[in-house]
């Protein structure tokens, strides 16, 4: 008797997005997979073959199996399939919104527009261009430069008769004691920058103490990390920043080598997140006519608490302070990824 041969089913589709991550912040991703499924499985099982579920274990490899079309395996490797697995699923019951056509609405100039649809704590997804920036790297760098002036600048001295004169510990370097590793470390970031001649940096276009300047701008902007800044083309003009800590998945690189991969320019980047809150717009708060009394003449702490976060909400309002400018939002990022262009199709002869 013949077997009947019956069809297999065709693969599944390949993946419409492929994801090169820049950041991933797993266990805020498990913690959420494991408050809607229960936990994050080692193996998922399924009897209907129209569906997909992911299956996630952390040292698993890339598997998928298919049993008459009737049961499904699959493993996915946990940094590979866990975030694109949870934001199909928060997705598919509504939990994430991408708000990214209401930032780019050239036409919509009304803040409330995206109020209406989120507010703080929601789940979002938008895609924008955005720079890196991190303010140790930027001294670095200018540190660096200023180095390497005074250098050449030694280079084409022509030499001195007589004996060579000691040289001058430059003014910018107000170095502390070594530490620990007998490493001597900068009091601060700007004291990374050396003196030197002014016509070797752009024709005298800046200044060693112009570089000191600007360090100290982006050291009291910027706290030590990385951060994300999102430029978006509405109306509105919204901002959004995010702040990507050190020690996450896909964030283990020094600074040196993400900007060597990336470089310094806007590129198009999507955050997953959460909205941390939305900057108000700045009022300049007048403390001296505050006051901190309550009953009986005694300090409110919630008072006084109040009256010092005004004046941090109108620095960080105005753009001085680790904060987006009015108007603007703060993401708790989940992950930040760019996604992988398709090679595009050699054209027929």
């Amino acid at each position: 008797m013949n077997d009947e041969i019956v069809p297999s089913e065709p693969n599944q589709p390949a993946p419409t997005i492929f994801r090169e991550f820049l950041y991933a912040d797993l266990e805020r991703a498990r913690s959420l997979f494991a408050q809607r499924l229960g936990g994050v499985p080692e193996e998922d099982k399924t009897t209907d073959s129209s569906m997909r579920h992911f299956a996630v274990g952390a040292k698993r490899v890339l598997g998928m199996g298919r049993e008459s079309g009737r049961e499904t395996y699959e493993q996915r490797s946990l940094l590979d399939a866990l975030f694109p697995a949870l934001e199909e699923l928060l997705e598919a019951e509504e939990w994430l919104t991408d708000i990214s056509d209401i930032v780019h609405d050239e036409e919509d100039e009304d803040p409330s527009t995206l109020l209406e649809v989120i507010e703080a704590g929601s789940i979002i997804r938008v895609t924008a261009y955005g720079s890196l920036f991190d303010a140790e790297y930027f001294a670095r760098i200018l540190g660096g430069a200023s180095v390497a002036a005074d250098g050449i600048a030694g280079v084409m001295k022509p030499p001195a008769e007589g004996a060579p004169q000691p040289r001058q510990k430059p003014k910018g370097q107000r170095g502390k004691p070594p530490i620990g590793d007998g490493v001597s470390r900068p009091a601060q970031l700007e004291d990374l920058v050396e003196d030197f001649p002014a016509e070797l940096m752009g024709g005298g276009a800046v200044t060693a103490d112009q570089f000191r300047s600007m360090i100290r701008v982006a050291r009291g902007m910027f706290p030590s990390g990385l951060h994300l800044t999102l430029e978006t083309d509405g109306g509105v003009g919204w901002t959004a920043t995010a702040r990507l800590q050190k020690g996450r998945q896909y964030l283990e690189a020094d600074p040196d080598v993400l900007f060597s991969r990336y470089g310094t320019a806007a590129q198009e980047w999507t955050i997953v997140g959460s909205i941390g809150y939305f900057t108000e717009s700045p009022e300049a708060p007048s403390l001296t006519e505050a006051s901190f009394l309550g009953p009986n003449n005694q300090i409110s702490r919630a008072a006084f608490v109040a009256g010092l976060n005004s004046m941090l909400g109108f620095v960080a309002g105005i753009g001085m302070a680790d904060a987006p400018p009015y108007p603007g939002f703060s993401i708790i990022p989940l992950a930040v990824y760019r996604s992988i262009p398709k090679a595009a199709h050699a054209v027929a002869e």
